[in-house]
């Protein structure tokens, strides 16, 4: 499943350009930045995506399930982190809407939907943080970081299916905004169960870990 690192707005340095046509810049994340997850992103994660001219996708809050809300036309790292130019597609259905909302700075920010390949990050085993070099991006959203139970009890529904390990639920706990502290305490009770198993689960083991989540929503 993918993984998701969140760039505030304070941090993200909007700017839209001022003909209205849905332009605007800021940074996708930033570098050498302590996460609310403990994770660091390093200058030069991103180099291999740049390289490769891969577009990551435009979405609202990393539903893939909807049309891309507009597109990121450029890409590029500084000292500061990853800086991108999108534009929104005024025309989508839900594009003058996210454009006024970013006018007002009604939005949250911006953040990552991504991968690590095999070497592309340290974790500490204490800790769990991790030291991030090398990423996969896949897409990245304008967002609203949810505030209130029903928000993140619907993330974590919406995407129970992609667990695949422990370290899955995990994440996908923490992306919904709950604390590492109770992630990892909701996982190692579920865990339990599976203590004599490492890496990947099979399906009868996944389906279990899902029946047991649903039952704590």
């Amino acid at each position: 499943m993918l993984q998701k690192i969140n760039n505030p707005l304070e941090s993200c340095q909007l700017k839209l350009a001022s003909d209205g046509k849905g332009v605007f810049e800021g940074y996708a994340s930033v570098f050498n930045k302590i996460d609310s997850y403990g994770d660091t992103i390093l200058p030069g994660a991103f180099a291999e995506t740049i390289k490769a001219k891969r577009k990551p996708s435009m979405f609202i809050n990393h539903d893939s399930w909807n049309i891309p809300v507009g597109d990121w036309m450029k890409l590029s790292e500084d000292s500061t982190g990853l800086l991108v130019e999108g534009k929104i597609d005024l025309n989508h259905r839900d594009g003058t809407t996210v454009y006024s909302a970013l006018q007002r700075k009604a939005m949250d920010g911006l953040s990552i939907g991504f991968r690590i390949p095999a070497g592309g990050a340290e974790e500490n085993e204490d800790s769990g943080a991790r030291i991030i070099s090398k990423i996969d991006l896949k897409e990245i959203s304008i967002v609203n970081f949810p505030a209130d139970d029903n928000a993140r009890i619907s993330i974590v529904k919406s995407n129970i299916q992609q667990i695949e390990t422990l370290k899955d639920a995990e994440i996908l706990l923490r992306d919904a905004g709950y604390s590492r502290s109770e992630a990892k305490f909701f996982v190692s009770q579920v865990g339990r169960a599976y203590q004599r198993d490492a890496g990947r689960m099979d399906d009868e083991k996944a389906k279990k870990l899902t029946d047991e989540l649903y039952k704590y929503l």
